[in-house]
């Protein structure tokens, strides 16, 4: 598949942070296995490492699906709703490509060393650049620098009218 209708992938976009990354819970473990559409609505599930964004695990352990784990939790800082608009632009990438990040790599201490190193996952070869743009901004490397939930919602909002 070269790549996913922009139109689906910007519903699941605008919904997604509104569910995700609000005022409540932070997810922990967001990745596209996790949404769930019915028409143009979109829902996220599996909220089982999902907790209060003031708390974080006592045990010291990584959660969740590698490719969609940011690089600062895989460098052993704690979770935050910056970590979660990462996982999302991660979610853009494969919504756009078709495929699921890394699918042709091992997910194992080779990988995480990349993402730390700035490895990002690929698009589908017409995905508009302001898409890509913005993906790529959540996917930033230094947290401060990612959308708030809020301005990334704006963005798609603004782009799909």
């Amino acid at each position: 598949m070269d790549s996913l209708p922009l139109v689906n992938t910007a519903d699941t976009a605008v919904d997604a942070p509104e569910i995700s990354l609000g005022v409540q819970p932070h997810n922990e473990d967001f990745h596209s296995g996790n949404i769930l559409q019915d028409g143009i609505t979109s829902y996220i599930s599996d909220f089982g490492l999902t907790g209060p964004a003031d708390k974080q695990k006592s045990d010291n352990r990584i959660y969740g699906v590698l490719p969609y784990i940011a690089p600062e939790v895989l460098n052993g800082e704690t979770y935050t709703f910056a970590s979660d608009i990462y996982s999302f632009g991660v979610i853009m990438a494969e919504y756009s490509s078709g495929n699921p990040p890394f699918y042709n790599r091992k997910h194992d201490v080779s990988l995480t060393l990349d993402v730390c190193n700035g490895l990002r996952p690929e698009f589908g070869k017409r995905t508009p650049e302001f898409y890509k743009k913005l993906a790529y901004r959540c996917m930033n490397a230094n947290p401060n620098q990612r959308p708030s939930s809020d301005e990334l919602r704006e963005n798609l909002i603004n782009t799909n009218n």
